[in-house]
């Protein structure tokens, strides 16, 4: 089957193409190969002097007559990549390889084309998301599935097609076609953030393999990764106005800072995982405890060597209990979102894990809705907050919509309550220094409906607190009086306690919530343990509580001592006399007095498949 490798530039990347052209002939690539230049602008001189040069190179023309004007390289949407590559593949079929001309190769093609053989496209992943790549107008234009948002991105500067696979032209024939409209490839200057013919591309590339049809290869560009293809390298891009015998430098100069960033990256993952993980294990520890209504005392969940367990959830499937979990791994620096399965004696089966996001996630606040089991985690890294549905309970989940992007809001909770959707959550402008303050939010419709800001948003409430004090720290719930939340009240350090509010208004004009009474079985159990969260689901409470502040309080018989954990947290996690039988009474007061913000007993039916 033929094979022929393609690219194009115009006269500002003639010392490029000359460079692409010259480590074409040095990897003997031409033997094997048909080597195609389209010439997007070129300086005939130029073009008689390359092709001199490089005889085995066919210079193809590319006239922009027929294409609207946004297809123009000047027009910075690179929309003619597709309908250069396009036309390659209607000319010569086969196998097209697509390189942008500032390539240098350093070895064979006989990776890249074995992964051709087997998947009938290859490219290579970026480390952008698509979400940060992909303008969210195109995104909403093209009915882009929120489950693709935080997928790496696939890079157009590699793309190979194996033109005898189905799957290879069809996604060909798409690219092409979408690069014709003005208002998918549109320019730079529109939106920075939208990179048009790579996150064309990387939708089409992710629709395939999400409909079975395409296994995406391994492999990572050249660009801020720390393991990248060693077989090319790209972005080498010669200055025109540079005197020609000065491009040795240059090409010299580009391999010396890749190595130095691949280099640089490793040391930094390591550096933020490793050492930095490691770091605050002396310092800082969660402990998650379950309990029912009746049980003497808390009971402890054990997590792994090296972990901590935070942000408890409980929800019941099929009269079999469930916690939900945030699991920080102190070696990757990272939480992730894990469920395990309580028994009778409370104790945990295997970890399943819930999101595999690479980013650290926590809070898995969980709701059902129309028969639906709904999960909205905290994922600030992402720099948005999300929604799920369960497609298979308890491990499989589907990002719905992202309800809100370039947002920082933590510790979020969704619910319904007089018939609207509210988002209850605490958050600041991204990039903003100071505290989070309370924000919420009003939707009439949970899937597609805007969640509007509230009027309350403005008065900054909590803009004084440090320490995250005011975030959200469990469930919202109600008794027979109204509305409650519980939140954090942390003074002196993170994690130190809990506060249970009562919610006095909630409506479209205005909102308010005050300490609840202290006699609240709730707010009992808050003064009793100190917690940093509590959750309540039909006749069981989790709540977890910070264990280590400082690298006094992780050392053994004096750190507990000596340490700055609030007093309660102290006596709760040292077993003081008596403390295990207030809490069980305070337990089993809430549980008698609460239920789910809609006033439902919880229910068991499955809320999903599987």
């Amino acid at each position: 089957m033929s094979l022929t490798l393609v690219t194009a530039a115009d006269a500002a990347f003639a010392p490029t193409l000359a460079q692409y052209l010259a480590s074409v002939k040095a990897k003997g690539l031409d033997r094997d190969a048909r080597i195609a230049v389209y010439d997007l602008g070129l300086d005939p001189g130029e073009r008689a002097r390359l092709a001199a040069r490089f005889p085995f190179a066919e210079f193809l023309p590319f006239s922009l007559v027929p294409y609207p004007a946004h297809v123009a390289p000047s027009a910075g949407t690179y929309a003619w990549k597709p309908l250069v590559i396009a036309d390659a593949a209607e000319r010569f079929g086969g196998r097209i390889f697509w390189f942008d001309s500032a390539t240098l190769f350093h070895g064979t093609l006989a990776e890249p084309l074995a992964e051709l053989a087997r998947h009938g496209v290859y490219t290579l992943s970026g480390q952008s998301n698509l979400a940060q790549r992909c303008a969210v107008s195109i995104r909403e234009r093209l009915g882009v599935d929120p489950a693709f948002l935080d997928r790496r991105i696939r890079v157009g500067g590699v793309v190979g097609f194996d033109l005898e696979q189905p799957i290879a032209r069809d996604i060909l024939i798409d690219w092409a076609d979408l690069a014709l409209d003005p208002e998918v490839f549109i320019p730079a200057a529109r939106d920075n953030s939208h990179n048009a013919d790579q996150a064309i591309l990387s939708i089409l590339l992710f629709r395939a393999e999400a409909a079975g049809r395409l296994v995406l290869n391994e492999g990572d560009i050249d660009i801020s990764s720390p393991h990248p293809v060693r077989w090319m390298s790209s972005r080498n891009k010669l200055d025109p106005a540079r005197p020609r015998w000065s491009d040795p430098l240059a090409r010299l100069w580009y391999r010396l800072y890749k190595a130095g960033d691949r280099a640089n990256l490793r040391w930094q993952d390591f550096y933020r995982r490793r050492i930095l993980g490691m770091h605050r294990w002396p310092k800082e520890n969660f402990r998650t405890y379950v309990m029912r209504a009746g049980d003497g005392a808390p009971t402890p969940v054990p997590c792994p060597a090296l972990s901590y367990y935070a942000d408890p959830f409980l929800w019941r499937r099929d009269g079999r209990l469930w916690l939900f979990v945030e699991e920080f791994r102190y070696p990757e620096q990272l939480g992730r979102l894990v469920a395990m399965e309580l028994g009778e004696d409370l104790q945990p089966g295997p970890l399943m894990p819930v999101l595999p996001l690479r980013e650290h996630a926590s809070y898995p606040f969980l709701f059902e809705a129309g028969g639906a089991l709904y999960m909205l985690p905290e994922t600030c890294a992402l720099q948005a907050l999300d929604l799920y549905v369960c497609d298979r309970f308890p491990d499989r989940w589907r990002r719905v919509r992202r309800i809100f992007e370039q947002a920082d809001a933590v510790d979020s909770a969704l619910f319904r309550h007089d018939g609207a959707w509210w988002i209850l959550t605490c958050g600041k402008p991204l990039g903003q220094d100071g505290a989070r303050t309370l924000a919420l939010y009003r939707s009439e419709d949970l899937l597609t409906g805007a969640f509007e800001p509230h009027p309350v948003n403005a008065e900054g409430i909590f803009a004084d607190g440090d320490y995250g004090f005011g975030r959200g720290a469990g469930s919202i719930l109600r008794d027979e009086t109204g509305l409650l939340r519980v939140m954090q009240k942390n003074l002196t350090y993170y994690g130190q306690g809990a506060e249970l509010r009562r919610i006095t208004r909630l409506d479209a004009q205005g909102y308010r919530e005050e300490p609840a009474e202290r006699d609240h079985p709730l707010a009992r159990l808050a003064e009793l343990a100190s917690p940093h969260h509590i959750v309540l689901h039909d006749d069981v409470i989790a709540f977890d509580v910070r264990a280590r502040v400082g690298f006094v309080s992780g050392l053994p018989w004096i750190g507990r001592a000596l340490s700055a954990l609030d007093p309660a947290a102290k006596r709760f996690l040292s077993g003081a006399p008596g403390l295990a039988g207030e809490i069980a009474a305070a337990v089993s007061a809430a549980c008698r007095r609460l239920r789910p913000v809609d006033g439902r007993p919880p229910s068991s039916d499955p809320p999903c498949d599987g």
